[in-house]
């Protein structure tokens, strides 16, 4: 580092060390012949340590049969690496946060440092790494430089605020007034800090993403909290801003995880963050943002990379110009011309090809059917022109809670159909719930009223396994699904049931 930002940093910044707790687990990590009776002794100091120690030993990261009641209980289920390390993490980020910012964007610099801690986890989990709470924490720490420059250089985040959502860019500023970035200075802090030499490498090499083959053990470690970051963006980034193939491609040829393996990945990140906010006392994601995002990646690592989707269903245009090519309609006669969706002809000449193409591939498939709850008696109440408003902000609700590859149609009168390539029953059910909620939060203007409007939808999903033998009985399935979604009440999402009573079929 360079040795005049190095002195500054020494005189200028009020950066803390680590609390008395953290010092002292420092401390017990460096002795390889530890009693697990200190480490209680040491986390037991503080209260809220320990309750945040029992709480992750209970959660779904360790999964275990039997509840840990005491401190010591789960010592045994974390180990003492697992301990040692958790602890160190939860002291460190107490202290940390005590900071007051000059220039840097101090919430989105810690939702950032989860994420990439969470997927640094999860990445390690799924490579099946022993230890896989230091890749936690050297992901978590691995900003921990801007901290240290943000308290030494007032000045040095000041009107970045736009910069700071690229991080790739931000390290550039940094370099360029600083001729070096906060990677050097992290792992400069934590080495004074005597954090275990494989957490400060790390850190040192946080924006150096190695996509040679067949690293070893050392730099596995160091790929993963890389690529953390990378990650940490997708859940971070606006829909547009997501590049999930990139960091796909990235992730293979770091650590040899292929696309659905990355997907899973993501998953387990979705699944884990609800327990991050509790442990850590933060805000990530909502449940509804996590679907989305997790929707999205889907439909990019899989939907898109799926050979028989190309020409077909790969996205909306490429669908469009290949029926133009082998159906020579024009635009305007496969569109519904008030709701500007496909038409009944097109679906029906759609669904042929997605159906055949999904069960020759061995795919899944979802189709499901949306009505709306007492249309005809508000357009007899209010007139045409107040129906085909409704029709036309339905239709724009299913636009804005599918996902590109999605193919929406208008079936007949107040019926919409949707059409979900590479999606399988339990994602299908939550965009049909998610749509279902949409809806019923909406109040359309008629006039001096305001009418409440809500779906029933239907779903059904052709998969390996399924007793679907044409598209004609996986259609129906779902028209009777949408029924039996209506004789329940209405105003819900109802998946297929192949035990329903012939009283409920149509």
């Amino acid at each position: 580092m360079n040795p005049q930002i190095e002195a500054q940093l020494r005189l200028s910044t009020n950066f803390p060390s680590p609390p008395g707790v953290a010092s002292h687990i420092i401390q017990l990590a460096q002795d390889p012949d530890i009693e697990m009776g200190k480490v209680a002794k040491a986390v037991s100091m503080d209260p809220a340590l320990t309750t945040k120690i029992l709480r992750i030993a209970n959660s779904a990261l360790y999964a275990q049969r039997r509840k840990s009641e005491n401190l010591r209980q789960a010592l045994v289920v974390l180990g003492l690496n697992a301990t040692l390390t958790l602890a160190l993490s939860f002291s460190l980020v107490k202290s940390l946060r005590q900071n007051q910012a000059s220039g840097l964007d101090y919430p989105r610099y810690w939702r950032r440092s989860l994420f990439a801690a969470t997927a640094a986890r999860a990445l390690a989990d799924a490579l099946r790494q022993p230890r896989g709470e230091d890749f936690f924490l050297a992901a978590l720490l691995q900003d921990v430089g801007m901290l240290a420059l943000d308290r030494a250089f007032p000045d040095l985040y000041a009107d970045t605020l736009a910069l700071q959502q690229d991080h790739s860019a931000l390290a550039q500023h940094e370099f360029k007034r600083k001729n070096m970035d906060h990677a050097d200075v992290g792992a400069w802090a934590m080495r004074k800090w005597n954090l275990p030499t494989r957490i400060c490498a790390a850190i040192a090499n946080s924006h150096k993403i190695d996509l040679e083959p067949n690293p070893d053990a050392a730099a596995i470690m160091d790929r993963c909290v890389a690529l953390s970051g990378e990650v940490a963006q997708l859940f971070l980034a606006e829909p547009d801003q997501r590049h999930f193939a990139e960091v796909a491609l990235a992730v293979e040829r770091g650590v040899a995880l292929d696309k659905a393996a990355f997907g899973q990945v993501l998953a387990t990140i979705g699944a884990i963050i609800p327990e991050t906010e509790a442990i850590f006392d933060a805000r990530l994601l909502s449940k509804l943002e996590a679907e989305l995002i997790l929707e999205q990646a889907h439909e990019v690592l899989l939907v898109r990379s799926l050979q028989a989707l190309r020409g077909v269903h790969s996205s909306k245009v490429v669908a469009e110009r290949s029926y133009s090519r082998t159906l020579d309609l024009q635009e305007e006669h496969r569109r519904d011309a008030l709701t500007g969706t496909h038409n009944r002809a097109d679906f029906d000449q759609f669904l042929q090809r997605a159906f055949a193409n999904a069960s020759r591939q061995g795919y899944p498939l979802s189709v499901a059917f949306a009505d709306l709850d007492n249309f005809k008696a508000v357009k007899d109440t209010f007139g045409h022109q107040a129906g085909d408003r409704i029709l036309q902000t339905t239709a724009q609700v299913l636009r804005d809670n599918t996902r590109e590859t999605d193919y929406i149609a208008r079936y007949a009168g107040e019926q919409f159909v949707m059409l979900l390539p590479a999606t399988d029953a339990a994602t299908a059910q939550r965009i049909c719930e998610r749509i279902v909620c949409a809806l019923q939060s909406m109040m359309q203007e008629v006039g001096e009223h305001r009418v409440p409007m809500s779906l029933s939808i239907g779903c059904s999903t052709q998969a390996p396994g399924s007793d679907f033998a044409n598209a004609s009985e996986f259609v129906k399935a779902a028209d009777q699904a949408l029924y039996s979604a209506q004789m329940r009440g209405r105003n819900r999402a109802v998946p297929y049931d192949s035990e329903l009573p012939q009283a409920l079929t149509r």
